[in-house]
C-alpha cells in the first residue's frame, strides 16, 4: 500500500454521529493510496461514543487529533487544520461522508501530472442515505476550468469534501472566510477562481455524500432566502460575480428557496443524474 504526502483535513462536532465518523475514517484507512496524515479537529465537546471511535481508530499513517473547548464552526476548524498540516498537498473530507477506495490515488496522480501548483482537483459525488446502501443521484461537476468558471456564479458545482489542493493556494488567498456562515466553501471557490486559481474535476464519483429529506427542508424558507441574497450581494461587491450573475442567481434562488420541499427536492435532482 502506497503512502502519499497528503494531509486530509477533517472536523467533527457534537451533532455528528459516532457511526458516521467511524465509517468516514475507515474509508480513509482503506484507500488504495493512504494519506501520510489525517488531521481531525474536534470542534467543542463530543459524546463518549465519538471519543471511543477516535481512540480506537487504527491508521497506518499519522492520525493527529486536536480538541477545541468550544464550537467555532467549519471555517475556523479548517483554517486551524491547514495551519497544523505538514504536507504541501491537502485534501478535504467531511466526518459523515465516505471516500471511495481509489479517491486519493486518482486525485493525487492527477494533481501531480498537471505540474501546476495553482490547481484545485475535485470530483463528482453520489448521494446516499443513512443506511449507506440507498444510493441516490450523482452531483456532476463540469470537467475543465472554463466550464466550472462559467457555471459556479449561479450554483456551487464543487463538491467541497472532494477537493485536493496545494497548501500555498489557500495560504496566499486567505483561507476560509469565517464571516459568511455556512457558505464558507462556496465563497472560497468563488474567491479562488476570481483570483486566477484553476479547477479540474475528475469525471466520476469519488465521494459519497450523506443526505436526507430534512436537508432539503432546511434549504428553504424566507430566512434562508434572505441569507442567500446577502451572500450573493457580498460576492458581487467583492467582484466574484457580475451584476447580471447577481440578478439571475437571486431570481433563480427566490423560486427555489420558497418552493415546497417536494418540488425543491425535484429541482435539486434536475441538476444531478440518477
Amino acid at each position: 500500500m502506497a503512502v502519499i504526502p497528503v494531509s486530509v483535513l477533517m472536523s467533527t462536532y457534537k451533532g455528528n454521529k459516532a457511526k458516521y465518523l467511524d465509517e468516514s475514517l475507515k474509508s480513509l484507512a482503506e484507500q488504495s493510496y493512504i494519506a501520510d496524515e489525517i488531521i481531525l479537529i474536534v470542534d467543542g465537546e463530543i459524546d463518549a461514543e465519538q471519543q471511543l471511535v477516535i481512540s480506537r481508530f487504527n491508521y497506518k499513517g499519522n492520525f493527529k487529533v486536536y480538541y477545541l473547548k468550544e464550537n467555532h464552526g467549519l471555517a475556523y476548524c479548517m483554517n486551524l487544520a491547514i495551519q497544523y498540516s505538514s504536507n504541501d498537498i491537502l485534501a478535504r473530507m467531511d466526518a459523515d461522508d465516505l471516500s471511495n477506495s481509489e479517491r486519493l490515488e486518482s486525485q493525487y496522480k492527477k494533481i501531480i501530472s498537471l505540474e501546476d501548483e495553482n490547481y484545485v482537483i475535485c470530483s463528482w459525488a453520489s448521494d446516499f442515505s443513512d443506511e449507506c446502501s440507498d444510493l441516490g443521484s450523482i452531483k456532476k461537476t463540469p470537467e475543465g476550468h472554463s466550464q466550472i468558471k462559467k457555471a459556479i456564479p449561479y450554483r456551487n458545482v464543487i463538491v467541497h469534501p472532494s477537493i485536493m489542493f496545494y497548501k500555498k493556494v489557500v495560504d496566499v488567498h486567505g483561507g476560509y472566510n469565517q464571516a459568511v456562515g455556512l457558505l464558507e466553501d462556496y465563497e472560497l471557490h468563488l474567491r479562488l477562481i476570481a483570483s486566477g486559481v484553476k479547477y479540474y474535476a475528475i469525471q466520476k464519483p469519488l465521494i459519497q455524500v450523506r443526505t436526507s429529506h430534512e436537508q432539503y427542508d432546511r434549504r428553504g424558507g424566507l430566512k434562508y432566502l434572505i441569507n442567500e441574497y446577502k451572500f450573493r450581494l457580498f460576492c458581487y461587491r467583492k467582484k466574484y460575480i457580475s451584476f447580471y450573475q447577481l440578478m439571475m442567481s437571486c431570481f433563480i434562488y427566490s423560486f427555489l428557496r420558497l418552493s415546497p420541499v417536494v418540488l425543491r427536492k425535484s429541482m435539486y435532482k434536475l441538476v444531478r443524474e440518477s
